[in-house]
């Protein structure tokens, strides 16, 4: 094959094995995973831990939510966070681009297209869930000053009324997506992975904390946004091994 030809080429499908991987490697990444995501759909709804934060900042006696429009909360936690993980993503992009021109890059051309995709196929996801979601955002439900039923996740639309389009949370998922650097570097970088993890996580959960404070999310929109984010970077990761093919 000519050379460049070869060097295009984009990560190939590998099917992985069991035996690949150790058993605590299947019990924190999937086990563990699919244990929360159960507690998540059958328990944490019967706590009230959802409306209890959300009570925190909603003003029962003027019927909104006062940190809806604060400056600090548009302006700065959504969209400022938002373009720093465009940022990121241009980032790892235009790292890729240069694996071609430059040799020192060239052999994390296939880590940095994993990253690349994953982040957009994560993006992708939760911007279909929410496409095709019935539940609204708080600030919309009759709880909340708003017109719409406070759905349960599995509930039926009643007849007439609009769907949401509200669940998951989709500005938090921004931060999830760069789980995606976790999963490229747990191989080769552990300890980076590790931080990488902890900094994606924690982004996430902060973009989804300050739409709760403004009224467009409840937590659990954030939670499963979490969850469905990773098992996606779980099944990519496991289908199309990010590490690069050392020439």
């Amino acid at each position: 094959m000519p050379q460049k030809l070869r060097a295009l080429r984009m990560p190939t499908l590998t099917l992985p094995t069991v035996n690949q991987h150790s058993w605590s490697f299947w019990i924190w990444h999937l086990g563990l995973p699919l244990l929360l995501g159960l507690l998540l759909w059958r328990v944490y709804p019967t706590t009230g831990i959802d409306d209890l934060v959300q009570h925190l900042y909603y003003d029962s006696a003027a019927h909104i939510f006062p940190l809806r429009d604060e400056l600090w909360l548009t302006a700065g936690m959504h969209t400022g966070l938002k373009m720093l993980v465009i940022a990121v993503g241009v980032a790892v992009f235009g790292g890729w681009l240069g694996s071609f021109f430059d040799t020192g890059l060239r052999v994390e051309r296939r880590r940095l297209a994993w990253i690349w995709i994953a982040m957009a196929l994560g993006s992708i996801e939760v911007s279909t869930l929410k496409r095709f979601s019935i539940h609204h955002c708080p600030w919309d439900i009759a709880d909340y000053g708003g017109y719409a039923p406070h759905l349960a996740l599995f509930d039926v639309l009643p007849a007439g009324m609009s769907p949401g389009r509200c669940f998951p949370g989709g500005h938090a998922s921004g931060g999830f997506v760069l789980m995606a650097l976790y999963f490229a570097l747990r191989d080769d970088h552990p300890r980076t992975a590790r931080a990488a993890l902890a900094g994606a996580l924690g982004l996430g959960f902060a973009m989804g904390w300050a739409q709760t404070m403004r009224g467009a999310h409840f937590l659990s929109h954030t939670l499963w946004s979490a969850w469905v984010v990773w098992m996606l970077l779980l099944a990519v990761y496991l289908l199309v091994h990010p590490n690069p093919v050392r020439e």
